[in-house]
C-alpha cells in the first residue's frame, strides 16, 4: 500500500486594494504601458513562464523583468529604480520605519510557498540528508564529512534563508563558496561529487519543462529528513510536501510594491494573485490565493 497525495485547487478571483492615487503626467494602467521590476533569481523560471503569458495576453504591456540575488532586489526597491519587486521575504521594522519617513505606503501579499533545495552530482554516494547533517555541513563541524557548499551567489535569498532559519546565530564554513547563478551551481556540482548545491525548487521542480529535465539529467535533488516531528522519512521537496510543510526548508514568494495608482505593476501582480496561481500550481510550488484541497487516497500497486 502507498499513500499518495493529489492535489484539487479551486480558483477565485482576488482583486487587491493597492491605492489608485492619480498623478500627474502620463500613466501606465493595469494592461499597458512599461515598468521595469526586479525578480529573486532563485525563481527565475516561474517568473520567466508567468510573465511570457502575462505579456501574451496583455500586448501593449512592455515589462523589463531583471533577475538578480534578492538584496540587490531589496536595494532597487528603496533606491527607486523599481516600484515592485518579487522576493521571499517581506520587509523588516527598519525597512517599514525607512518607507515611513519617505512617505512610502508599501503593499505586499504571499502568492506562493516555494522551497530551498539541495541538490548533488549524480555520482555522489549520498543523495539524503538528515536536516542536522546538512546544518554540520553548513557550519563545517569536523564530523560533517568532506562535503563542499555552493550558493548561487553571496547575496541570495538561499543564503539568508540559511543563516536565518536553518543556523541561526552560527557562521557558515569557510568551506562554501559561492557562484553568480543558479545554473551555474547546476553546473559545478555536476562535475563534483563532494558538492552540494543549494538553489530555490523552480529550478528542479517542474518535470514538463524540458530544461528541467535537463538539469535533472545531471544532478540530483536530495531528500532530507527533518528533526522533529512525526516524519522519519527523507522527504524530497514535492509540491504537497512543499504545502503541508512536511518538507523542512519551505518560505514563502511575495511581490511588494510601492505603486500608488493602478498601473502595470498592480495589473501584474493582480494576474499572479488570481489568474498566475494555476501557473505556480503547474510548476510544482504551492499556490497561497486560491483554496486547495489535499486529499490521501491508497493506491495499490
Amino acid at each position: 500500500m502507498q499513500i499518495k497525495k493529489f492535489i484539487y485547487l479551486f480558483c477565485f478571483p482576488i482583486f487587491l486594494g493597492l491605492n489608485a492615487c492619480q498623478e500627474e503626467g502620463p500613466q501606465d494602467n493595469q494592461t499597458s504601458g512599461s515598468i521595469k521590476i526586479s525578480i529573486d533569481e532563485t525563481n527565475q523560471p516561474i517568473m520567466e513562464e508567468q510573465l511570457k503569458i502575462f505579456r501574451s495576453r496583455f500586448p501593449n504591456a512592455q515589462i523589463l523583468a531583471e533577475y538578480k540575488p534578492e538584496a540587490e532586489c531589496f536595494k532597487d526597491f528603496f533606491e527607486d529604480t523599481t516600484r515592485v519587486i518579487f522576493v521571499t521575504r517581506e520587509l523588516n521594522e527598519d525597512e517599514k520605519k525607512f518607507c515611513e519617513s519617505k512617505q512610502i505606503v508599501p503593499k505586499s501579499m504571499a502568492m506562493a510557498r516555494d522551497a530551498v533545495v539541495f541538490i548533488t552530482s549524480r555520482s555522489s554516494k549520498d543523495s539524503n540528508f538528515a536536516l542536522s547533517q546538512i546544518k554540520e555541513i553548513l557550519k563545517g563541524s569536523e564530523n560533517a564529512g568532506k562535503y563542499q557548499i555552493v550558493f548561487d551567489h553571496k547575496a541570495s535569498s538561499t543564503v539568508r534563508y540559511i543563516t536565518d532559519s536553518l543556523i541561526p546565530g552560527s557562521k557558515l564554513s569557510e568551506n562554501i563558496f559561492a557562484t553568480n547563478n543558479s545554473q551555474e551551481v547546476i553546473d559545478y556540482v555536476s562535475k563534483n561529487e563532494n558538492a552540494i548545491g543549494v538553489i530555490g525548487v523552480s529550478w528542479v521542480a517542474d518535470r514538463s519543462d524540458s530544461t528541467v529535465e535537463s538539469f535533472l539529467s545531471q544532478v540530483r535533488v536530495a531528500g532530507i529528513k527533518p528533526d522533529t516531528g512525526k516524519i522519519t522519512a527523507f522527504v524530497k521537496p514535492y509540491q504537497a510536501y512543499i504545502g503541508l510543510r512536511e518538507y523542512p526548508c519551505t518560505r514563502i514568494f511575495y511581490f511588494i510594491s510601492k505603486e500608488s495608482w493602478q498601473g502595470l505593476g498592480t495589473g501584474l501582480v493582480n494576474y499572479l494573485c488570481r489568474d498566475g496561481q494555476l501557473v505556480f500550481k503547474q510548476a510544482k510550488l504551492f499556490p497561497l490565493r486560491v483554496n486547495v484541497l489535499l486529499r490521501e487516497t491508497n493506491a495499490k500497486e
